[in-house]
């Protein structure tokens, strides 16, 4: 920049104005070291007072970097501006604009943005422009203007591909309209222009097993099957998870002996599956089965899989077990340590009255560097409550404020109860005060004779 306003001022004093080609090598430079300010800011020099209109790759180039930079806005403002300049940029850099405005959460500024651009003919959409737009409005479930934008397509000369309807039926079927999602798969199959794929009807089918409506899914499955279309492994996992969520595990091993005779090879997922279904059905030996089963294919567990497991080993109260598991996961470097798979051990321990071990597991979760959360502090709390440790269940209360962790009424009105049993009613109003948000959670530690009784209580 010191360069350019040294030329610019060199050729000033001898009336010779910087060249097109000084600004744009220039502005390149900038943006190529992250001064994309800089670079607005003398590109607007080089439009308004040189009076350099840029060609349409030099415009696209520095759209296309100030997007990456994360300026959309910015860049934004000078695609619009093409047809000022008498450009005409290829719709890819739009489509590619509108995707960014998508995946930063800003659907509704991409969708004014396409509906500006065609109404000012700033561009021509294409196939893919209308696609990036459905897929943005359909992941925010707005299904209604998808369908508007589909109806628009023809008036720009663009017809649905098979990447447009698969877009349009999972949104439907995600917004449970799972019935207009298939009526749109009947009506290709119908015309037989666009053909479904095995996309299409995964959608659909993944769409009736959300709802419960099993017998919907296996017809469309069937019909898909019928129709030529091989299903895959989607379709397969998320028949076997329907199944395994409506409690029908005699279909969900059907359907995935039917997959293993088609040799569609399982994955971690249709095993997580498979343990989910039979844990929900208190099937826990079965479980531990396909758990097994899972080494012939050389496929780990994944963290899901263990949450799974260890929740429903907690809920049988066979606490031994589920730390056998708690183990086994922490030995794995590829998984990361999270809070909702050590609350119910830690719960199901405190609940059996094994605190030392509840507070092991908290500071070797802690050392993980995984924060405990309310739920974590609130069993705390209440188990070194049950025991008679009232001095530890302080701690935890006075740590779960400080941590930034509200206690609810459940917690606070089964804390006091304790308290005022164990005779520690001082210490009852500074916790109703720090409760009802009026103290500070800073505190003195009780007396040694205090700290020392163990007390019976029931909460």
């Amino acid at each position: 920049l010191h360069l350019f306003s040294a030329l610019h001022s060199a050729h000033s004093q001898l009336a010779i104005p910087p060249s097109a080609h000084s600004y744009r090598y220039v502005i390149s430079l900038m943006c190529q070291s992250g001064r994309h300010t800089d670079a607005l800011q003398l590109f607007d020099q080089m439009t308004d007072q040189s009076g350099y209109f840029p060609n349409a790759r030099f415009l696209s180039f520095l759209s296309g970097s100030c997007a990456t930079a994360g300026l959309l806005d910015a860049a934004a403002a000078l695609l619009s501006k093409a047809s000022q300049f008498g450009c005409s940029i290829e719709a890819y850099a739009y489509n590619k604009l509108m995707g960014l405005f998508i995946g930063r959460g800003r659907v509704q500024d991409a969708v004014a943005l396409f509906e500006g651009w065609i109404q000012g003919r700033v561009y021509s959409p294409d196939v893919w422009s209308f696609n990036v737009v459905i897929k943005g409005v359909c992941k925010v479930g707005d299904v209604q203007k998808a369908l508007e934008l589909v109806e628009r397509m023809d008036e720009f000369g663009c017809s649905p591909d098979t990447v447009t309807h698969n877009i349009l039926v999972n949104g439907l079927c995600r917004a449970k309209e799972v019935s207009k999602g298939r009526e749109v798969l009947r009506r290709l199959q119908r015309d037989g222009v666009c053909m479904p794929n095995v996309v299409t009807y995964t959608s659909v089918i993944s769409g009736y097993c959300k709802t419960g409506r099993m017998e919907d899914a296996m017809a469309v499955y069937d019909d898909m099957v019928a129709c030529g279309t091989s299903p895959n492994l989607v379709t397969y996992n998320v028949l076997i998870n329907g199944y395994g969520k409506a409690g029908n595990m005699g279909s969900a091993v059907a359907v995935y002996q039917q997959m293993i005779l088609r040799r569609c090879l399982p994955d971690v997922v249709t095993f997580s599956s498979l343990i989910d279904g039979y844990c929900r059905c208190g099937q826990l030996d079965d479980a531990m089965k396909i758990w097994a089963e899972m080494s012939q294919y050389h496929i780990q567990p994944n963290a899901h899989t263990f949450c799974i497991i260890i929740h429903t080993f907690c809920k049988q109260n066979r606490s031994g077990e589920a730390l056998h598991f708690l183990k086994k996961m922490n030995m794995r470097t590829d998984i990361a340590p999270q809070v909702f798979i050590y609350n119910p051990v830690i719960d199901v321990l405190c609940k059996g009255g094994k605190v030392d071990e509840a507070n092991m597991i908290l500071m070797e979760m802690e050392e993980k560097g995984c924060r405990p959360d309310k739920y974590t502090y609130t069993i705390l709390i209440i188990g070194h409550c049950m025991k008679g440790r009232i001095a530890e269940a302080i701690t935890f209360f006075h740590k779960m404020v400080e941590t930034g962790c509200s206690p609810d009424s459940i917690v606070v009105n089964s804390f006091i109860s304790c308290l005022l049993k164990s005779g520690m009613p001082g210490e009852v109003d500074h916790i109703m005060r720090i409760a009802a948000g009026g103290a500070s959670s800073s505190w003195k530690d009780p007396s040694p004779v205090t700290q020392s009784v163990d007390i019976s209580v029931a909460v």
